[in-house]
């Protein structure tokens, strides 16, 4: 975002330079100024990174590895969390990105230790677009109580935010802002949030995989999701693992909707477990805990070998869905946009315009070579990591057969500090970036497993 600078830093204190962390209350005052950054949001410009940046250099942090270590530091301080410990509570939450207000409950199991990173658990509930508030207020607390269980195993927050707005991009707001208000409270760790829910929350479960797969570890629809392989859409699943569950006797074809996705999941050897109960449209209590190893075992890998996009129109909200009885909402689409053009370490520009499907298949194929397949992608930009290359040596990125570029990257502490701060995620850490431009075509086919 670039705006007039917000000037909200008023930490006036003279640094030292000295190493990193040397000094407990010199870096207090300094996690201080980091999170005043990241607070702003969309309200931040350039100019504010440049000062954020100028200040740490004069206090000897220069380099892009003590950087990134400055980001993923926890808070400068939490309120007291006392009164969350063992305890159901209530929480109100205003979206970000459209003008929604509703409220999500929160639940801490007794033993948690909330002085170390914890893991987070969103709990999508079910019901329809058309709840009224009360109803989907005691529908949320419900289903906190029928996933309680998964997080006493995994010692994890669990959350449900009650929405009467059902969960399309209403409801993606209202999970994202319900995030930003925990992280707020209670140090979660970044790559540790997982998704689930069952019946509408299951159809969220499997939304929040094809459209906003880089912001969870790995999601577990329960009785939801359609045939995604009719919707040419399933591809997108290639970037998370899942673990979904239903049922035999399901009503509206979930039950033949999931096998038909587990098959090809399975011949494309995706990170996805299906299971099938011996049951109807209900949440298994058996398979929690199986969800719940799932989860521990699968902390979000952002760097991941391969990226896959298939989408199309504005790819951001851009407007709600025109449901009987609710109100006209303002989305906040230019000045506080929710985007999902970015997936892991790839960023298309969208062609609103264009009617066709927007196709890109990436892959890190080591020794600092990245090959990509695309189709209707004219402008493309690769985020990079010293976890993905090595950024001391030239980097080649091959597209649709021709290399578009062979190189060294310069770092830009400015790409990692923007992109932590506009998704309010501090595990989304890029050291470089480099855009393309791309003037040719090629059909994008994800490999069947031969085994």
């Amino acid at each position: 975002m670039r705006k007039r600078s917000s000037a909200i830093f008023l930490f006036a204190a003279v640094f030292i330079a000295m190493p990193l962390f040397a000094q407990e209350g010199w870096d207090s005052d300094l996690a201080g100024v980091v999170d005043q950054y990241i607070d702003q949001r969309y309200e931040g410009d350039s100019a504010d990174t440049d000062t954020l940046l100028n200040q740490l250099r004069a206090a000897g942090i220069t380099n892009d590895k003590d950087l990134e270590s400055v980001l993923r530091r926890p808070r400068a301080t939490y309120p007291d969390s006392s009164e969350l410990v063992g305890k159901t509570t209530v929480h109100d939450v205003e979206c970000l990105h459209v003008d929604y207000k509703t409220r999500f409950f929160m639940y801490v199991p007794s033993d948690m230790d909330l002085t170390k990173p914890v893991s987070l658990v969103i709990v999508g509930h079910g019901g329809n677009s058309s709840m009224s508030q009360d109803r989907a207020e005691s529908t949320a607390k419900a289903y906190l109580k029928a996933y309680q269980g998964l997080a006493d195993q995994m010692k994890a927050v669990l959350i449900a935010p009650a929405s009467c707005r059902g969960w399309g991009q209403i409801g993606n707001s209202l999970i994202l802002s319900s995030v930003s208000i925990v992280q707020r409270k209670i140090r979660v760790d970044p790559d540790r949030i997982y998704i689930t829910g069952q019946s509408m929350g299951g159809h969220l479960s499997f939304r929040s995989a094809l459209s906003l797969p880089d912001r969870f570890g790995a999601v577990s629809p329960h009785s939801g999701g359609y045939d995604f392989v009719a919707k040419k859409t399933i591809g997108n699943l290639i970037n998370v693992p899942g673990y979904a569950i239903w049922g035999k006797r399901e009503p509206y074809g979930i039950n033949t909707d999931n096998r038909t996705n587990q098959a090809w999941a399975e011949s494309h050897s995706l990170d996805w477990k299906f299971v099938e109960k011996n049951g109807g449209h209900e949440i298994y209590q058996d398979e929690l805990a199986n969800v719940g190893k799932f989860f521990a075992e699968r902390p979000r890998d952002l760097y991941r070998d391969q990226v896959y996009i298939r989408t199309g129109g504005a790819i951001k909200f851009v407007k709600t869905w025109q449901i009987k009885g609710w109100p006209e909402h303002e989305v906040f689409s230019d000045s506080k946009p929710l985007r999902w053009n970015m997936r892991h370490w790839l960023e298309i520009q969208p062609r609103p315009e264009l009617e066709e499907s927007l196709t890109i298949l990436a892959k890190n194929l080591g020794d600092n070579k990245i090959e990509v397949s695309s189709q209707n992608v004219r402008n493309l930009s690769v985020f990079l990591h010293p976890n993905m290359v090595d950024l001391s040596q030239p980097v080649a990125i091959v597209v649709n057969g021709e290399e578009l570029f062979n190189s060294k990257v310069k770092t830009d502490p400015g790409i990692m500090f923007e992109l932590a701060r506009e998704f309010d995620d501090r595990g989304r850490i890029f050291w470089a970036r480099v855009n393309l431009e791309i003037k040719s075509d090629n059909e994008v086919e994800i490999e069947i497993d031969s085994e």
